[in-house]
């Protein structure tokens, strides 16, 4: 029973307070066994999610007492998982493969996890234990925050067993420690009366080291440790060891703390797994009266793949010589060396809170879970993992998730970071080159999941899927080259990964010999509800892209002569394209039915920069936003915000997409992403039911590049830094991008309202000016020098002041409202965007009202709304001078018609839908600002929910 009443008032936490000094979100609401709220630590190397309760390892479980499934492909319980990187292990098969033939291929390598180090146990003399699970009713006072400045994770608990007079004030501090590597803290300061007695218990808990075995442990007076090893591989082991300290206790007091301590396996609250250690103190205090003291432990944790044949060693040291360095100094260079990340690279924005705290968070959480990839082997060639360092969602392989959403603002912010996403691919590249030698290919074939090897596997899948992946992981290694101009690294590390990855297209290709087109058979597109088909567009415009543009530019730059036939190909590649709509068709035979699942043909304008022409990029916008499911992952509506950005003439659709790409996927307290709009995902498209990935990195990245590449209209160029800026009305301020690297230059770049600045820092030393090359739809266009400790100052592009898509319309991007809830994603500010594309829909039937701020008493006459696909039964049209003041009707409309009624006959079409639309006259002219507009009842099959409105025109 209490386990669901937990997670009923826990699934409607509001979001945590915010410290825009500290940068700090809390909470003082208690979500135990919840995984949607509970935080974690990581630095890069190694990471470990936290409970409610703050330290210790906890499996979720279902009110009925089952464990909670983290879902695909392991469908292995939920838990506060952490792991250091690389630990990949070797398993035969997953529970769920792809392609069950390919587990012949090997097995597969998944995420192994490490003993949780974080335990501190508190056990009064009744063996009453704040842990995990302890009994919520017996914590009356509660608070925990999570920095997103330095990643600090601090809980405070005032635990009073039941029927207790003693009371436990537990303050617990943990951090994974941002330079030393090795070094996971932990502080736990207590605050009790006497006269009380106690026992703390440090445990290293290996339930935590999933898919592992037993290494070795030993218990010694300096320190504890245990050693596990992953599955499969000998070769590797994990050490994980810690060394206890006290202060604020007598001299005579921690002498005797001291003399108690001994091995803990025989405590009841101490797990019983095999690679389990743990050592206990015993606290008496005599005297009544108010006793605070600090107990620190220090975590030292390495892994033989970063430290060979030096793991146990590095893991020891990093412990010790932590115990012998004042708190105060490792709390100082570890805030320190975060506070110098915040120096270098930063988003501000300086009016929206809560974009300001996803801003700072996006970039902080991909940072948290990776290193520059100029470090050695083992810590920065790891790449990053969809659910960081604190979860196996998705079994911890990895994906193009790293190569396409989380790289571009890495390059553009932190480039040493991005690199260790092009390392890691680099580290496989021999194995892709044998798998694409197994199938007969040519050059290489990275799998579409990937762990220590690189081989082909069930869930890794290189043949006959979606082997965009290739040409995504050239264009990572092209961008690298185009950022950083290092051609030592693109001889020796981008040019093989390029060179071998058209080799294989211009392999894979088979020419047309009716048309004289070359075609791709038998493959999958990222909309992965498109699978087994011919002609995917994103893959063919990729391969039109690395054959014709990327692949012949990076041998130019190393006097290489490439192929010939890569231009052939290049030229005549199909493309499917639907010329009476002038859009891109997903793949050869989609029909009007078709739901998509994720961005996909979205993509080829950005980030693949391929379109046609512009209409068609714009169509290609309007059609498959209309068409994409709610079930799909956060980062698809980014890819939207972006190019509604960078192709749209008018209105402000690209803030709308910007928030239904992260409100609904969104977790409270601590402003963390989650995969789905809903944390289990429906079995209707799916072969198997599955849970969300959390934290989702891949949307922390995608949310980022809105900023960085959206608003800035930056890409890189071999010659130049193209930018095309934009901005929202709803950004009154702008926002600025600080420490943008480009070709040796550092810049700072603020897009206001109405001009934007680009600051140059400084410049490579062998060029004294980077070149600003403003194109697209800039409102200035032109090639412009600038030198360090200029300023260049340029207008910026407003869609949204353009004239409106429905000529006259007051409404169009004026601030909208509705004071009753909607369906996530259904924002009330789509229904005057400009675009037909983004819907408002009311989470109920029932009478719903849209509040629009015209600016000023306009003088209005009629109104037009378009529906999209759903129109409600009835409407009605209100105008005010002020918004408390009293609304008059000016027209009402007792029963909307349905003007674009469905035909079975035509559904298959494949047609850009106009949308069902009213049109309607006023009673009377009337002077209003204040527009409400009341709709009711739904022609929809589903009257759980409102109508849809694409489209509010008030003229």
């Amino acid at each position: 029973m209490y386990l669901s009443s937990i997670e009923d008032s826990c699934s409607k936490l509001q979001k945590g307070t915010f410290d825009p000094v500290s940068w700090t979100v809390s909470t003082d609401t208690f979500c135990p066994n919840h995984f949607r709220t509970a935080p974690y630590v990581a630095n890069g190397y190694f990471g470990q999610a936290l409970p409610s309760e703050s330290v210790g390892y906890w499996i979720e479980k279902r009110a009925d007492g089952s464990w909670a499934s983290n879902g695909w492909p392991l469908d292995q319980p939920r838990a506060t998982f952490g792991t250091v990187a690389g630990f990949w292990n070797l398993q035969e098969k997953v529970k769920y493969p792809s392609l069950p033939e390919n587990v012949k291929r090997g097995g597969e390598s998944v995420i192994s996890g490490i003993p949780d180090w974080t335990g501190l146990v508190v056990t009064n003399e009744n063996e009453e234990s704040y842990m995990p699970g302890v009994d919520p009713a017996t914590v009356i006072g509660y608070s925990q925050s999570m920095s997103l400045q330095n990643g600090i994770v601090q809980t405070n608990v005032t635990w009073k067993p039941k029927g207790r007079d003693t009371a436990f004030q537990l303050n617990y501090t943990v951090l994974a420690h941002r330079t030393r590597v090795n070094l996971g803290l932990v502080r736990l300061d207590i605050a009790v009366d006497g006269p009380t007695r106690f026992t703390v218990t440090d445990v290293i808990d290996g339930a935590g080291a999933t898919r592992t075995h037993f290494g070795d442990k030993e218990f010694t007076d300096q320190w504890i440790w245990t050693s596990v090893k992953p599955w499969g591989i000998e070769t590797t082991t994990a050490y994980v060891g810690s060394t206890v300290r006290f202060s604020g206790l007598t001299r005579e007091e921690i002498e005797e703390v001291k003399k108690s301590q001994k091995e803990a396996m025989d405590r009841k609250w101490v797990s019983q797994n095999l690679s389990t250690i743990s050592q206990s103190w015993e606290f008496e205090f005599r005297d009544p009266g108010r006793r605070t003291f600090s107990i620190y432990k220090y975590a030292g944790i390495a892994s033989s793949d970063a430290f060979p044949k030096k793991a146990q060693s590095t893991a020891f040291h990093a412990s010790l010589e932590a115990a012998d360095t004042p708190w105060d100094v490792l709390l100082q260079e570890h805030t320190e060396a975060w506070d110098a990340s915040w120096d270098l690279a930063d988003i501000v924005i300086p009016d929206n809170e809560e974009l300001q705290i996803l801003t700072r968070g996006s970039l902080f959480h991909l940072l948290a879970n990776a290193r520059p990839g100029t470090e050695a082997s083992g810590l920065g060639d790891n790449s990053i993992m969809v659910g960081g360092l604190s979860s196996d969602s998705y079994a911890g392989l990895i994906f193009w998730d790293a190569d396409v959403w989380m790289y571009p603002s890495l390059l553009l912010l932190q480039p040493d970071y991005a690199k260790s996403i092009n390392n890691y691919r680099f580290r496989l590249l021999p194995q892709a080159i044998e798998n694409a030698q197994s199938y007969n290919y040519s050059g290489l074939l990275f799998p579409w999941t990937s762990g220590r090897f690189g081989n082909c596997t069930g869930t890794g899948l290189c043949k006959d899927y979606q082997y965009h992946l290739d040409h995504d992981v050239a264009q990572s290694h092209w961008n690298y080259y185009l950022h950083t101009k290092d051609e030592a690294w693109l001889r020796e590390k981008g040019w093989p990964i390029i060179k071998n990855a058209a080799d294989m297209f211009a392999n894979y290709v088979v020419k047309n010999t009716s048309n004289g087109l070359y075609e791709t058979k038998l493959l999958g597109e990222p909309d992965e509800f498109a699978y087994n088909i011919n002609n995917g567009a994103y893959t063919n415009a990729g391969i039109k892209m690395l054959l014709g543009t990327w692949a012949p530019a990076a041998a130019k730059v190393l006097r290489i002569d490439p192929p010939k036939n890569w231009t052939t190909i290049a030229e005549k590649i199909k493309i499917p394209y639907h010329e009476r709509e002038n859009m891109i068709i997903e793949y050869d035979g989609m029909d009007g039915l078709v739901c998509v699942k994720q961005a996909s043909v979205t993509l080829i304008n950005y980030p693949i920069g391929w379109h046609i022409n512009e209409k068609q990029a714009q169509n290609d916008m309007a059609f498959y936003g209309a068409i994409s499911t709610a079930d799909g992952p956060a980062m698809t509506w980014s890819m939207f915000a972006i190019n509604a950005a960078t192709i749209d003439n008018q209105g402000c659709a690209a803030y709308t997409y910007l928030l239904q790409g992260s409100q609904p996927y969104l977790r409270a307290p601590f402003y963390q992403f989650s995969e789905q709009q809903t944390d289990s995902w429906h079995a209707e498209h799916f072969s198997t039911e599955t849970n969300a990935a959390f934290p989702f990195l891949t949307a922390y990245g995608g949310f980022l590049q809105i900023f960085t590449h959206g608003f800035s209209g930056i890409r890189p160029q071999l010659d130049a830094l193209f930018m095309d800026p934009m901005m929202v009305p709803q950004l009154s301020k702008g926002l600025t991008l600080k420490g943008v690297k480009y070709q040796g230059a550092v810049l700072d770049i603020s897009i206001g309202p109405e001009t934007t600045t680009i600051t140059c820092q400084k410049t490579a030393y062998s060029t004294p000016a980077i070149t600003i090359r403003l194109g697209g739809k800039a409102l200035k266009p032109g090639d412009y020098p600038l030198y360090a400790g200029e300023t260049l100052t340029v207008p910026t592009r407003r869609p949204d002041r353009n004239g409106t898509a429905i000529p006259g319309n007051f409404a169009q991007c004026a601030p909208a409202s509705s004071p009753q809830s909607h369906v996530p994603g259904r924002l009330p500010l789509a229904a005057v965007d400009g675009s037909n594309a983004t819907l408002w829909q009311p989470a109920s039937s029932s009478l719903s009202s849209l509040f629009i701020d015209l600016g000023y008493l306009r003088t209005v006459s009629r109104v037009s709304i378009n529906w999209g696909p759903t129109p409600a039964l009835k409407m009605e049209v209100s105008g005010s001078e002020m918004i408390s003041g009293t609304y008059e009707r000016l027209v009402k409309v007792g029963k909307v018609r349905v003007s674009e009624r469905y035909i079975p006959e035509e559904a298959r079409l494949v047609k850009i839908r106009e949308g069902n639309v009213t049109f309607a006259e006023f009673e009377k002219k009337a002077e209003v600002r204040f527009v409400r507009v009341d709709i009711q009842g739904t022609w929809g099959n589903d009257k759980g929910v409102g109508a849809t409105v694409a489209e509010v025109a008030i003229l």
